[in-house]
Parts: C-alpha cells; structure tokens; sequence
C-alpha cells in the first residue's frame, strides 16, 4: 500500500484533471526552470557539488567570478591604451612597434621565471597570501599599461615592466590554484573541481572582454577617459579577489594560523596554573575568518604581558630590534641567552629545538631555533611549547625581567617544557582531529634551521650555523 501511494504522489501532476491544470503548469514550469538552470551550470560546477565541495565553494566562485570579469574588462581597456600608445590607426603597423611588443612579452616571460625561483615554497605555505598579491600584481601591472599613451617614449620600459607583473600575477595564480581548490573537495573530485574552475575563469574572461569592449567603443579614444572606465573596475576586480579568499580554508600550518588555532585553548586556572583544553583549539574553518593574508606574518608579536616569539631569527642579527641593540652590554646579554639556549639542561638536551628569552624595562621576546634534524613533530613541539612558556611568563606578570633573564625565567622555561612535554601527545591529537594537517610544517624555513655540536659536559664547542 505504502509502495503504491509513493508512486501515485510521483506521478500526480502529470496524471491531474482539469481543474488542477494550473497546479500542475506551475510546477512543471518550476521544474524545468530548475533543470534549465542545472544544465546551464553543470559545465562550471563539479558534479553533485552538493555533495562533494564544502559551502564555501559557491562563495568564492561567485567572488572570482566577479575579480576575473572585471580583471578582464580592466584588461581590455589597457590593451587600448598601449594601442593608442604606439599609435594605431594613424597608419600601417611599424616593424619597430612589433619588435617592442614582442620583447616586452619576453622580458615579462622571465621576469615570471625568476619569481617563481624565489618565491616557490610560500606558494604551498601561505597560498591565500601568494593569491591576494597575485591580484594587485596584474591590476598594478594593468595600470602601468594604462599610463604608456602619456610616456609613449618609454613603450618597451614600462611594456616589459608591466608584463614582469602579469607573469608573476599568473603565475602566482596557476601555482596556488591546486592549493586552494583542494581545501574545497569533500571527495576526490579535484579534477573535475579544477577543470570546471577553469571554465569559470573562460566564462568570466570572455564576458570581461565583452564588457571592456564595450566600454572602449564607447568613450572617445583617450588615456584620461579610458582611465575613467579603468578605475572602478580595477578596484572592484580586487574587492572581489579578496572576498573570495575570506571561503578559502587552509589546513596547514603556518605561524599565524598555530598561534590562532592554539591560543584560547591555553588556560590559566583560578590557582594561577595553564591549562590545556583541547575542546578550545579552533578548526581551519574557524582560523580562515580571522586568519591575515594580505601581509606575511613571520613572528608572534608581543600582546599585553605576553612576550613576543621570534622563530629561527639570524644568529647575526640577534639583538638589533632591541633597546640599545649596539651596545656592548646588551651584545653580551644576547650572547648570554644564545648560550644559555643551545646548552639546556639534561631535561631537554634530546629536544630538537632550541628556546631563549630577553626581557628588558620595555620588551620582551622569546627565540625559538629548530635543529636541521627536527621532524615535522619536533617542530610543531617547539612550538607548543613556545606559546605555553609565554603564557606561564604572562601568567607570572615576569615579561619585564633583566635583559638576561632570571632564575625564575629559568624556572617557568622548566615548567613549561614539563607541562608540554606531559600534554603533547593529547595536543597533538586534538590539533589532528580538528582538521588540521600536521604531515608538512610551514613554522620555519628549513634554511634557518641549525646544526649544533655540543661535548659530553653538554657545553657549546663551536658557533651555530644555519643549515645550507
């Protein structure tokens, strides 16, 4: 009976009589409104993206849409400008001018190659970051074009500058693509979400052009009025960029992205002891609406009594960000707390980091140094115990110390490697189950890593030297 009644409910509007034909025509319209709609989208969507993507997906494809549209229209208009640059229309095209431009794509081509020599690994570690300033690069790039009918002289200077910035723009974007679509997958569906970002950016491309187009054709064929048409959407391009990365959740660690997951999750008790709470460790979802990526973020800064760390600073420029950073004092001072650093005590000599602290009447920092043998768990070890030695420094109100330290700065680093050292395996754990991927580490460049000799009474034998 049950079987029956399902069927019959499927099949009503088709099988309804007269007088529900409205009924039934306005569902049927409905329907076929819904399946237009469907198949219109299947070639940009990944299949049942319902079901495969996370829902941040929709919202920044929809912000992409509008940065590559508009980036495109922005585009067009350049190409105008540089046009009227060299002065097309006023005659045939000079073999000088065609030379320009193709050396100007030239010098643009490897320019791209060297960035990507220097810039590689910060694709995978901060891709948001790399993809935000891939966007100022091309925009920035695009209105240097748009200023080459005021200085038609300097064509091949500003021509190949500019293309420098396009390269690297589109590169940055190629290189982070993989990164940031693979944060949207809930099955593995990464090609099919890529290929139909790809014809996302064809779509948004070829209406960009539609809509330069006709802007160009419709303002009289000067720099001062295509600039006019230039600007908004130039801006707007960006602000659609931005947008978009604000959905885009990375999973990795990197030192903004652990200092966020972990700092509500240390706790002082009512008796002045720290505390761990795994269930305060936020998820990647959660550090991704309030994570910076239009800067790069290197160090921890102070906040309050809590001293500030730096990780893997340059053993050669220790001490110049400090109060009377040249004077010979202090240089002792930071002699002092590099030894006191790389000589721990028995406790911590089979750690593969290195933690030191100065505090002067006015600042207050922590240095963390990992060793070129250090795993991916020793640093992410290094770390926690950096933010819980902070804590326990705030929560003693010892931020204000003697530039070289204390007993009691002794004492607290003691405590806080026990208290880590006694919580790291939950706190690992905790850091995995909430989502995070702890498989590559993304807290220090592995060429500021270092090697340390030390003899069977544990003192320093020779300089600390950064690894190759």
């Amino acid at each position: 009976m049950s079987h029956k009644v399902r069927i019959s409910l499927h099949v009503a509007p088709e099988l309804a009589g007269k007088g529900k034909a409205s009924s039934s025509e306005q569902v049927s319209v409905a329907d076929r409104m819904r399946q237009s709609y469907a198949s219109l989208m299947k070639p940009f969507l990944p299949a049942d993206y319902k079901n495969t993507v996370t829902p941040e997906y929709i919202h920044y494809t929809k912000w992409q849409f509008v940065h590559n549209t508009l980036g495109s229209a922005s585009g067009v208009l350049a190409t105008q400008a540089m046009l009227y640059a060299m002065g097309l229309g006023s005659g045939a095209l000079p073999l000088s001018v065609a030379i320009n431009w193709v050396l100007k794509d030239g010098f643009g081509q490897l320019g791209g190659v060297i960035y990507a020599t220097m810039v590689g690994p910060k694709f995978d570690s901060d891709p948001k970051h790399q993809r935000f300033w891939s966007a100022v690069w091309l925009q920035s790039a695009t209105w240097l074009e748009m200023l080459t009918p005021l200085f038609p002289h300097l064509f091949l200077l500003i021509g190949s500058v500019a293309n420098i910035g396009k390269n690297i723009s589109w590169l940055a974007m190629s290189a982070t693509k993989a990164s940031i679509n693979k944060t949207f997958c809930l099955k593995e569906n990464l090609g099919d979400l890529t290929a139909k970002s790809g014809s996302q950016a064809t779509a948004a491309g070829l209406l960009g052009t539609a809509v330069g187009v006709l802007i160009g054709a419709t303002m009289d064929v000067s720099v001062y009025t295509l600039i006019v048409g230039f600007v908004p959407l130039s801006f707007i391009s960006l602000w659609g960029n931005y947008k978009s990365l604000l959905y885009a959740i990375t999973p990795t660690l990197n030192v903004e992205r652990a200092r966020l997951m972990i700092k509500d999750a240390l706790r002082l008790t009512d008796s002045g002891d720290i505390c761990f709470e795994p269930a305060l460790l936020k998820t990647p979802r959660q550090v991704s609406a309030v994570e910076t990526f239009m800067r790069e973020v290197h160090s921890i800064q102070p906040s309050g009594q809590r001293p500030g760390i730096t990780i893997s600073p340059m053993l050669s420029r220790l001490g110049r960000g400090l109060p009377g950073g040249s004077h010979a004092k202090t240089q002792r001072d930071v002699a002092q707390m590099v030894n006191d650093a790389f000589n721990p005590p028995r406790t911590r000599q089979t750690e593969q980091y290195y933690i030191g602290h100065m505090a002067s009447s006015t600042t207050s920092r922590l240095y963390l140094w990992f060793d070129t043998h250090a795993t991916n768990s020793d640093i992410l070890k290094g770390f926690y115990h950096a933010m819980v030695y902070r804590e326990m420094l705030a929560s003693r109100h010892h931020a204000h110390a003697g530039m070289h330290g204390s007993v009691l700065s002794a004492e607290l680093c003691e405590q806080s490697f026990e208290f880590s050292q006694r919580t790291f395996a939950e706190f690992s754990k905790s850091v995995t189950q909430s989502g995070w991927d702890i498989g590559t580490m993304y807290l220090s460049k592995l060429s500021r890593h270092v090697s340390v000799r030390i003899s069977q009474s544990f003192a320093l034998l020779a300089n600390v030297t950064a690894s190759k």
